[in-house]
């Protein structure tokens, strides 16, 4: 019987908004830069390959609050020179990092609140493994998620992150489940269903736009499915 869910964050629950691409045009304005959002649009599918390569290489940088800051800033850094304004990288970047440290720069997905609900509702324990930076806990305070969840690890925290499995044992620790009682819900089948299977947890990959069909582990289109699988 399942006891406790685990969540993913960024892409589970929540996404930029504004987006990468509007806050850079925002902070360039500022800074005297007359690039517009379209300008900075074009250049976000790099900004994904550059993270993509970066993590395939060694995602290790997840593992401290240091090392998860400066993937960040690198990315930020990285689409500066590609939209010509590699003269004020660090500046931008700086900035841009700033910006999305603060809970007016993300938002929930719509599912995700009466996902929340309904499985509180059924007494269920709730938690958070995500990689990410040691401001996790604050952000979901600042966007009033944090109620919900009992337990919320983030990487950069424990020194250790997904798909190692290790991160989903101490969440399961803290929380005093068996991971057998556990299903955990993420967007990324190498990190949080390959981290997930290995702890013996319950994978189920969120699949908002059918991208990972091929992908072993069971899938939903909205969060709201989840109360139907338990």
């Amino acid at each position: 019987m399942t006891k406790a869910v685990f969540f993913d964050v960024g892409s589970t629950l929540l996404r930029p908004c504004p987006s990468v691409a509007e806050t850079m045009a925002e902070v360039a304005a500022a800074r005297g830069h007359a690039l517009t959002t379209r300008d900075f649009e074009q250049h976000m599918p790099a900004m994904d390959a550059f993270y993509e390569a970066e993590y395939l290489r060694d995602g290790d940088f997840w593992c401290s609050h240091e090392g998860s800051v400066a993937i960040w800033l690198d990315q930020y850094r990285y689409v500066c020179h590609l939209a010509g304004i590699g003269h004020d990288a660090d500046g931008m970047a700086a900035q841009v990092h700033a910006a999305f440290r603060r809970a007016d720069h993300w938002e929930t997905y719509p599912d995700v609140k009466a996902c929340l609900q309904g499985l509180k509702a059924r007494t269920l324990q709730l938690g958070v493994i995500s990689n990410w930076d040691a401001g996790l806990e604050n952000l979901l305070r600042d966007l009033r998620l944090l109620p919900y969840f009992d337990v919320v690890v983030s990487s950069a925290a424990v020194g250790c992150r997904k798909p190692n499995p290790v991160i989903f044992d101490l969440a399961c620790e803290e929380l005093g489940v068996q991971p057998a009682e556990a299903m955990h819900v993420g967007d990324r089948p190498d990190a949080d269903g390959v981290g997930a299977a290995a702890a013996g947890i319950r994978p189920v990959i969120i699949d908002r736009h059918n991208a990972e069909s091929s992908c072993p582990y069971e899938r939903v289109e909205s969060l709201v499915d989840l109360l139907e699988l338990l």
